[in-house]
């Protein structure tokens, strides 16, 4: 099995986060959890947008593509399906799109990644309020696919100027899939290492970055005190 590179090893970092995690918690501070997810990610965010100005052309950081990067490799006990097989089912993927919400370039979390051998310096400085190209503003080549409760906007097309539009700290995005994992936070745990089932502690695999671990189980503490918004769609999906 291919090992990815680990931002950090210390299984003594998870504990210590899901301590504060769980303060706030215990005194419902929900947007507290939402900030504590962009403090967790944003290292990983920066890291893909800088590695390929620190390496040889075509030598970059490879590109956050979610459910490879997430790396739940096995069926899923309690729905028996794969983790590919799932969240584009009706029981994950949130289809009515007027009720998709807006992400902010400056405060949310997007994961693009530079990768483009011309793009990496054709958008630098020309994308901005006063800029050459303008302040930026989504098109149809922008594809972002929102995690539910995660609050990851994974980057799927438009990296760099998106990048811009993070790096001068401007621009919206409304993603164009949402994807609704309270089911599978039911049923996937992360233990500090690895994906592990709750039903039947079967090892399923290990994440990208030991981060997307942590900001899964302070997702689980955010579905303790809020319902899914995306809940009433998915049942009307299924037809519930």
């Amino acid at each position: 099995m291919m090992k990815w590179f680990r931002s950090t090893k210390n299984e003594d970092n998870f504990s210590n986060l899901m301590s504060w995690s769980k303060v706030l918690a215990e005194r419902k501070n929900i947007e507290g959890l939402r900030d504590l997810i962009r403090i967790v990610l944003r290292p990983v965010q920066s890291e893909h947008i800088r590695d390929a100005y620190i390496k040889e052309k075509h030598k970059g950081i490879s590109e956050l593509f979610w459910n490879e990067s997430l790396g739940i490799q096995y069926i899923i006990p309690g729905i028996e399906k794969t983790l590919a097989d799932y969240i584009w089912s009706d029981e994950c993927l949130v289809k009515d799109k007027s009720i998709y919400p807006t992400l902010n370039l400056a405060s949310d979390i997007t994961l693009p990644t530079s990768w483009h051998p011309e793009s990496i310096v054709l958008n630098l400085g020309k994308i901005g309020e006063g800029k050459p190209n303008g302040a930026f503003q989504q098109s149809s080549n922008h594809s972002v696919m929102l995690s539910y409760p995660l609050g990851i906007g994974w980057v799927e097309n438009g990296n760099h100027s998106i990048i811009q539009g993070i790096l001068r700290g401007e621009g919206q995005v409304i993603p164009t899939e949402v994807h609704d994992l309270s089911k599978l936070i039911e049923l996937i745990k992360f233990d500090g290492v690895n994906w592990k089932s709750t039903v039947s502690e079967k090892n399923l695999g290990e994440p990208r970055y030991v981060e997307f671990g942590w900001v899964w189980e302070i997702g689980r503490l955010i579905l303790k005190i809020e319902e899914s918004p995306y809940q009433s769609a998915i049942k009307e999906q299924l037809q519930i």
